[in-house]
């Protein structure tokens, strides 16, 4: 048995676990409600949930500076320890397993009991440390895919699979095509919630007012609405009657 791994396993859940939305919402606004502000509002009024506390939940409740801050710590919490790992250890897998704990203590935090985000800030950050140049392709190519159907709440679900290509055919590398599908089930796990809330908004015929929605979310889809305003596909693809 590799006592290391072991280590290496349960330090990622316990770092992962820390809640950086907590820990900042307590300390610029100890009166700030995280499980209120995971109530975002669309242009009707009505109500959906934002999936976990997190980075979104940050931005709604403190404001986009602060979700912006909470983001990037929940970011460095996995890709300094995964960076350092893979540095040390470059013929073992612990910065894979570190990385796949810290997402799940992200998840579901022993500290919070079990009420966490979704993991897409501490992916990020792993996946920077672990397949930087595979992450910044994936990611644009999976986001002007999503662009050009006109579904961007798609793109953050195409990054792994696409990923997992990126690994099998550029990189020939079993344990990151492996570990591209653990990140894939945990967040589509995650995401359940939104899931649900989406076909809701898409039987009712108002996907582009769930898109809007989702699109200033958080930091790292309001970047995404930056780029698809930039394209302006939007414009193109729906001219003025």
């Amino acid at each position: 048995m590799d006592i290391s791994l072991i280590l290496v396993a349960i330090a990622g859940y316990f770092i992962g676990s820390i809640s950086f939305a907590r820990v900042v919402a307590r300390a610029v606004n100890p009166a700030a409600d995280l499980n209120q502000a995971r109530m975002k509002k669309a242009e009707t009024g009505e109500e959906g949930t934002v999936s976990g506390i997190g980075a979104s939940t940050a931005s709604v409740a403190l404001g986009k500076k602060y979700g912006g801050i909470v983001a990037s710590l929940d970011i460095l919490k996995a890709f300094i320890p995964v960076l350092l790992l893979r540095l040390f250890f470059p013929d073992q897998v612990y910065h894979l397993v570190y990385s796949i704990l810290c997402i799940f203590g992200h998840n579901y935090p022993i500290y919070y009991r079990f009420e966490g985000g979704r993991g897409l800030s501490p992916m990020l950050g792993s996946l920077l440390a672990v397949e930087p140049l595979g992450l910044i392709v994936c990611m644009l190519l999976g986001t002007l895919i999503a662009i050009l159907i006109n579904q961007p709440h798609t793109s953050l679900i195409l990054w792994f699979p696409l990923l997992a290509l990126w690994g099998w055919f550029v990189d020939n590398d079993l344990p990151v095509v492996a570990y591209a599908f653990i990140l894939f089930a945990t967040f589509m796990i995650a995401e359940i919630p939104e899931i649900r809330l989406a076909m809701q908004y898409r039987k009712q015929g108002r996907m582009d007012e769930y898109n809007k929605m989702i699109l200033d979310s958080s930091p790292q889809t309001r970047a995404m609405q930056r780029l698809a305003a930039k394209i302006r596909f939007w414009e193109k693809s729906n001219p003025p009657r």
